[in-house]
């Protein structure tokens, strides 16, 4: 009886123990472990390499047991204040954002895991050149049909916005073209102009909101129009890839309208090369084309085109289907802007397909009306070919 008695007492007075202690409120604001009031160390830079508009620096840190982190505070050429944070566990930090290679200051702080904060170290460095300079030293503008054609090579893939200006009926500037890209090679088209000398003006920035200087470039746009789509024709030769496939035939690519539903395909074949071929209805120099794919579930997948060659001629083709007498207009390529594979886009992929890829032709091409292409394969290399809509562009004519 006594033993049980005692028992009681003892599960009782843990109960009361435990209900009291879980009665009492945690704080979970509070720091990780006790707070000793004192700051922590200071780093001890190793080494630094520079890189486009900044550099790697690396460091050791303090003894302190309790450094939480290293910030490193700089201040771009704009006056934009910076700060990088690196976790105790690490030992370099990348400082980035510079546009000019003057040598540069950055204060390195260690924090505690109560906040506190250390004594400053100071580094100087010099930061490498950066991408938007680098790209900016490889603009040129070209005259082209309807407009120019502004290339660039950005060798470093950084996030640029490509800024072009022209002037309009009163002599004022406006934005003709703004593109935001961090592709390797950059070609951007600008259309619609009539055949009249115009300058163009082509600056770049960065997402530190860094600019550069303007490139001004005067030209006179070759005149160019949208061949009529109603002159098309199909051309079926003995040993083309005819389309129909699905009951999607090759008119569909003339009826303006890019859609899942409006497109051609091809039934499976065996092997690549395949060809088809088109009459323009007229007989013209050109001097582009616009080509969608299909839409919008296959983007850069399936039987979309990766690389082709398109042929031209002005006489009416053999009717036997012979490559004699064609002439090799070009090999065009579509290529993805992320470089992704199948089945993964980003927004700007999607943005590219939607609006359509351009390709272009040689200034010094014959004029043709037949149109003859030759596809050497597919994005996923699927024995079919489909794409929604083609649209193309050359000189006046009267015929």
């Amino acid at each position: 009886y006594n033993n049980s008695m005692n028992m009681k007492k003892i599960i009782t007075v843990t109960c009361l123990v435990l209900a009291l202690t879980s009665c009492q409120e945690d704080d979970f604001r509070q720091a990780y472990g006790p707070n000793d009031g004192m700051a922590p160390g200071k780093v001890e830079v190793v080494s630094s390499e520079s890189i486009p508009g900044g550099a790697v620096i690396n460091y050791k840190n303090p003894a302190d047991k309790d450094l939480m982190y290293v910030k490193a505070c700089y201040k771009l050429t704009s006056g934009r204040e910076m700060e990088a944070r690196v976790s105790a566990y690490d030992n370099k930090v990348t400082i980035e954002g510079y546009n000019d290679v003057s040598e540069k200051e950055v204060q390195f702080y260690c924090v505690d895991r109560n906040e506190n904060v250390g004594e400053p170290v100071s580094y100087t460095f010099v930061p490498g050149t950066s991408a938007l300079e680098k790209a900016f030293g490889t603009i040129n503008v070209e005259v082209a049909f309807g407009g120019a054609t502004i290339t660039l090579e950005n060798e470093e893939k950084g996030n640029l916005i490509v800024n072009v200006l022209s002037k309009d009926s009163l002599d004022q500037w406006y934005s003709v073209r703004t593109e935001y890209t961090s592709i390797k090679n950059i070609k951007l088209p600008l259309r619609g102009f009539k055949s009249d000398e115009r300058v163009f003006g082509v600056y770049l920035r960065d997402r530190w909101d860094n600019v550069t200087d303007t490139l001004f470039t005067t030209l006179t746009p070759l005149e160019e129009y949208k061949l009529d789509k109603k002159k098309f024709k199909e051309v079926v030769l003995p040993n083309d890839e005819p389309f129909g496939g699905w009951g999607f035939g090759m008119s569909n690519i003339w009826d303006d309208i890019v859609s899942a539903n409006s497109m051609c395909h091809t039934n499976p074949f065996n092997s690549f090369p395949v060809s088809f071929t088109f009459d323009l209805g007229t007989t013209t120099k050109l001097s582009r084309y616009v080509y969608w794919c299909r839409q919008p579930d296959y983007w850069y997948s399936h039987g979309n085109m990766k690389v082709w060659e398109v042929y031209g001629r002005a006489d009416k083709p053999d009717e036997d289907g012979r490559w004699d007498g064609w002439v090799f207009l070009n090999q065009f390529e579509s290529i993805k802007p992320s470089g992704l594979p199948p089945g993964q886009q980003t927004t700007e992929d999607i943005e590219h397909a939607k609006n359509g890829e351009e390709f272009e032709f040689n200034i010094t091409s014959p004029a043709v009306r037949y149109i003859r292409f030759k596809v050497l394969g597919t994005f996923d290399g699927t024995n079919m070919v489909h794409f929604s809509e083609i649209t193309f562009y050359g000189q006046k004519t009267d015929n």
